[in-house]
Order: structure tokens, then sequence, then C-alpha cells
């Protein structure tokens, strides 16, 4: 009788016939490796965005998110896996970036010749719900008297113009009648002597 197909009595036992992954396993091995990970996570480390650590890794922002999307999927699963661990790794990372930047702006307040303006508008940039001020609602235009601006034609502007002007003139000249208005306490002339 003959050994059956793809069977190779040399071959460590452990291992499938023909390299392939064990039927357990569905779909291909994983392309997040060790040296991946530490590879990015040490970019990260250093201030790199997901999408630069990713490229200096030698791999794409699209697998990067696919690999921590798996990791965050697991967590709320409660699983361990090794996306997991990568998640981990990644938040500590930039968390370890963030403490950098927040000691930097710290130094900068205590010593005054230092400017912390760059560390903090990089830790705005990167973390904005934790480290910028919430904009207040702008105040409505107007002080509450309409709107600021109305949108008009010009036939529309030209009679508005022209009822205020008409509106002006005649206060102006309420206003002037009683001056030129001679007084009664001043004697007038009768004509004789």
């Amino acid at each position: 009788m003959s050994p059956p197909r793809g069977y190779d009595p040399k071959r460590p036992p452990g291992k499938p016939a023909g390299g392939k992954r064990a039927p357990k396993y569905s779909g291909p091995a994983s392309t997040l490796t060790y040296k991946l990970q530490t590879a990015i996570v040490a970019e990260l480390r250093q201030g790199s965005t997901k999408r630069m650590a990713a490229a200096l890794a030698g791999t794409t922002e699209a697998r990067l998110q696919n690999w921590l999307r798996r990791g965050r999927e697991a967590i709320e699963a409660g699983k361990r896996s090794r996306y997991t661990e990568f998640v981990v790794e990644v938040e500590r990372a930039q968390a370890e970036f963030q403490k950098g930047l927040v000691k930097d702006v710290n130094e900068a307040i205590r010593d005054k010749t230092m400017d912390g303006r760059g560390a903090r508008w990089f830790l705005g940039v990167l973390a904005p719900k934790d480290f910028t001020v919430p904009r207040e609602a702008a105040a409505p235009a107007g002080n509450g008297h309409g709107p600021l601006f109305e949108v008009i034609t010009p036939d529309e502007a030209r009679a508005k113009l022209d009822d205020k002007l008409a509106t002006f003139i005649a206060q102006h000249l309420k206003a002037q009648a009683p001056k030129d208005a001679p007084t009664e306490s001043a004697p007038e002339d009768a004509g004789g002597d």
C-alpha cells in the first residue's frame, strides 16, 4: 500500500502537509507580525501619525485601521488576541507621546523663557476633546433688534433712503421753526413817532 497523497515521511509531525495552514483556521494567516507591531508602536511613540507609522513599517494605513478595528471588536466581545494587544500598545504609545508634550507645556509654564505654544497647539490638534476650550455659542447679531444686515434690492434701498431723508428733513425743519420765529418780548416798530 502506498502512503496518502501529500505525505512526506521526512517532514516533522505537527505541520500540515504541503505547507498549508491547519484546516481549523479559515482564511490566510495574519500579516500582523511582532516585527511590524513593534515598528508601528515605536513610530507612534515618537509622534508619527498612524499613516506615517504604517508607511515606515512597510504596510498601509487601511491595513493598520483594519487591525485596530479587529482588536476593538475583540475587546468588546471580551476576547484576547494579537489584535487586542496591538490596540493596547498603539493607545499606550500615543498616550506616552501626549504625556511628553504635556510635560513640555508644563515646563514652559514654569520657565518663562520657553515658548510652549507649539506643544499646546499640537496637543489641541491631536486630542481636541482633552486639550481645547469649548467655544461658546456666538451672540445673536443686532443685540436683539433683528438681523444686523438685510438683503434688499436696489429699489427697496432707494425707497428706504428716500423715506429716511424725508423724515430727517421734516424733523430738522420742526427743530428750526422755533428758532426762526420772532420773540414776543421784543418791541415792534409801529411806523410812527
